[in-house]
């Protein structure tokens, strides 16, 4: 039976990932405990680049956080409906447009009493996938903060948005470019899978090998 045209806020949740289709040792992460860390995926200060971690206002959508420690790497994913296919070309467009104009962004790190003001500067493509083959339509897009005199590894953020009919995901990860990172391509596969397989009226199944619950 094909499923629902557009997903009520249900059908989103159902799309959207969760601890189980993350490797050993993740967690869940909050917006909460995101702003009293300081630090996590970026909120970019500028109003015309928030577009590229989250939906325009307005648009229904669900989202969550995950954290391998808590010094990172951070996940978040969000996964909207448009109200039908335009609606979710459109979304693209403005995740294009926001690519565009957004080569470097800013955004506020650090405890609030000792939050600083950093920049982010368009990269190569997110590592592990470039959003080619995903979904009906997709991009991806890396970022690399401007390096703190003390950082070993530079801080990179990561964001593939892909659409499904009148229905997009974004993941998007952040934290030290290294290999304890890894990148985003295995995961922005499964958050597509499981939009199509929800968008066709199925529940998604969780995955044979998936660990658990983790808590930081």
């Amino acid at each position: 039976m094909a499923g629902p045209q557009v997903l009520d806020e249900e059908g989103l949740r159902a799309a959207l990932l969760d601890h189980t289709d993350f490797p050993m040792g993740w967690a869940g992460d909050s917006d909460e405990q995101a702003e009293r860390r300081g630090i996590g995926v970026p909120r970019p200060t500028e109003d015309g680049c928030r577009e590229l971690f989250e939906p325009a206002a307005g648009q229904p959508a669900v989202r969550a956080g995950f954290a391998r420690t808590h010094t990172g790497p951070f996940v978040v994913t969000v996964a909207a409906a448009h109200g039908d296919e335009a609606g979710a070309r459109a979304a693209m467009e403005g995740f294009a447009r926001a690519a565009g104009e957004c080569a470097t962004f800013h955004a506020e790190e650090g405890p609030e009493q000792n939050s600083a003001t950093v920049s982010y500067t368009a990269g190569e493509s997110a590592s592990g996938t470039d959003g080619a083959g995903l979904g009906e339509e997709a991009a991806a897009l890396r970022f690399e903060r401007e390096a703190g005199d003390a950082e070993e590894a530079g801080i990179v953020a990561e964001v593939v948005i892909a659409r499904i009919g009148a229905h997009t995901v974004r993941i998007a990860q952040a934290g030290r470019d290294d290999a304890a990172a890894g990148g985003l391509g295995d995961l922005a596969e499964r958050a597509v899978e499981k939009l199509r397989q929800v968008t066709d009226g199925h529940t998604p199944r969780p995955q044979p090998d998936q660990p658990g619950t983790t808590e930081l």
